[in-house]
């Protein structure tokens, strides 16, 4: 929607250039100004935001040494199970409550 910006800037150059009246050439060269500068705002942010949000943060300390011991627990977790027993790993059946339906 920014190039609806330069359409009104244009639009407020031509009503300068075309009026006789000093106060409305004025006011008229004063909002082409804004409606330039928004229009150039907007274009930088479409073409220049996207690239500075998607800059990644830095971790905590405390973050870090939580992913360390979750990376740590999943390649053990192969290892662990590999060496249980097959009937160790099954898990039995619950006895159905007969009041839920």
């Amino acid at each position: 929607m920014y190039w609806l910006f330069l359409l009104l800037a244009i639009g407020a150059f031509i009503l300068a250039i075309s009026t006789t009246q000093m106060w409305l050439l004025v006011l008229a060269l004063v909002a082409s100004l804004v409606f330039a500068l928004l229009w150039v705002k907007g274009l930088y942010v479409a073409r220049m935001g996207s690239v500075v949000a998607d800059t990644p943060r830095a971790l905590h300390p405390a973050e870090l040494q939580a992913l360390r011991e979750q990376l740590r627990g999943q390649a053990n977790a192969p290892l662990a199970s590999s060496a249980a027993p097959a009937s160790e790993t099954e898990v039995p059946a619950q006895p159905r409550d007969s009041s839920q339906p």
